[in-house]
């Protein structure tokens, strides 16, 4: 790691980490691997990716359970899988364990260390503790690649991102990922469908020429050890702690967008997080059915978020002016007075003005207001267009829009034909 980064890691270890173990441990890995775990069979541990040769692999696993949670034995099989197979006892709730010829696995146990996880925190902080203590083992050279692999027990990679890097000025990466059901579901069906809207959404923010046109699965990504010290870290958030994590990091460094084979998520309509693929799913399943859900934002959200982040250099470089005029020019009076609202109720003045004083040139200057009007502030832009004006479509509506080659096809096809460019290799 470069002496920068390894500046930046060592002064968020003796600031903002959060580590009730500093263990010392005697082995080496190439690579290491964040898991949280909360309700899960051991069988998960069958899909880790196999032993690569030179590409030794540190799972930490993070068993946790929220102070909502009443059953207090819900992670005892895991607990008790893991501690039959442990190969040193470092601490009170730290072990490394050996399962069969994977990966090996550190366990870092919440829940003894530290007691349940207060529920607003609830998965981010799971992340947070396996994260710090990653960057622990990497600042104390037991771990050589400066890349933590972030996932769920419900993932599968596949070995070719297992002991891979990227550059070193890169903050963070969004891996290519598919989840995997049984055909012909109604689960499959819904699950595809939410896929499809992931998809569409990074799209849409691709063709509106968004810097933050990325996506943000806590189980298909990785970051790089000094940019997640430079930005604080994990979000200590019970959802949506990827999204935000990502947000951060693409203001510090490029989030890289790889091709290749997916990584494999195996379909679950689960409650475990407040929002997110589990309840994203469960809500498609119910109802009217998934195809009758209004779940997909309208494209012209995306016309007019492209019409706003076109205005961007004329507005920090040309005479203060009104945005309405250029606006309505290119969207309408209705979507066009409508962005303009929002954007004056977002202040984007404020964003305007803070870089047109910090930026020394225009590269700079755009820089500085792309910052401001980061991932959360395009998706708050979004939302209120969707509550004024262009209510969420279902997936049949949304079919017959002319955009996004929306009459390829079926759900899959479509699915296909957007990530394709991407040069991912779903099947």
């Amino acid at each position: 790691m470069k002496h920068g980064h390894a500046q930046r890691v060592g002064a968020y270890l003796s600031k903002h980490a959060i580590l009730p173990i500093q263990p010392e441990l005697s082995r080496h890995w190439q690579q290491c691997m964040v898991v949280p775990c909360f309700r899960e069979s051991p069988d998960f541990l069958l899909r880790l990716p196999p032993r690569v040769s030179g590409s030794e692999l540190l799972v930490i696993c993070v068993l946790n359970r929220p102070d909502s949670e009443p059953d207090a034995e819900c992670n005892t099989l895991l607990r008790a899988y893991l501690k039959a197979h442990t190969e040193q006892e470092i601490s009170a709730g730290l072990r490394l364990c050996r399962v069969t010829d994977r990966a090996d696995i550190l366990l870092l146990d919440l829940e003894e260390v530290e007691g349940p996880t207060p529920d607003q925190q609830g998965v981010g902080r799971a992340r947070r503790l396996g994260c710090d203590l990653a960057l622990w083992l990497i600042h104390s050279n037991r771990i050589t690649s400066p890349w933590i692999l972030s996932s769920d027990a419900d993932a599968r990679w596949p070995e070719h991102f297992i002991g891979r890097g990227w550059p070193d000025a890169s903050a963070g990466v969004a891996l290519p990922f598919q989840h995997r059901t049984e055909a012909r579901t109604d689960l499959a069906k819904a699950t595809l469908i939410y896929e499809l809207w992931l998809h569409v959404y990074v799209y849409g923010l691709e063709s509106a020429g968004s810097p933050y046109a990325f996506h943000t699965l806590g189980s298909s990504c990785a970051f790089h050890a000094g940019a997640y010290a430079a930005v604080r870290g994990m979000p200590l958030r019970a959802g949506a702690e990827d999204f935000y994590l990502l947000n951060k990091l693409a203001k510090v460094g490029p989030i890289e967008r790889p091709s290749g084979p997916p990584i494999l998520i195996e379909a679950r309509a689960s409650a475990r997080v407040p929002f997110g693929t589990g309840p994203a799913v469960r809500r498609l399943m119910g109802g009217q059915g998934s195809e009758n859900e209004r779940f997909f934002y309208h494209p012209d959200c995306f016309l007019a978020l492209k019409a706003v982040l076109d205005q961007f250099p004329l507005w920090l470089e040309g005479p203060k002016r009104a945005a309405t005029p250029a606006l309505e020019q290119h969207l309408g009076a209705d979507l066009g007075s409508n962005a303009e609202a929002i954007l004056t109720q977002m202040n984007v003045a404020t964003g305007i003005d803070h870089a047109r004083q910090h930026g020394a040139n225009a590269t700079a200057r755009l820089r500085h207001l792309h910052t401001w009007f980061d991932g959360f502030r395009t998706l708050k832009f979004i939302h209120a267009l969707r509550e004024r004006c262009r209510a969420d479509l279902t997936y049949l509506e949304f079919m017959r829009q002319d955009t996004l080659q929306a009459k390829a096809g079926d759900p899959l096809a479509l699915r296909n034909a957007i990530t394709a460019p991407w040069g991912w290799d779903l099947s």
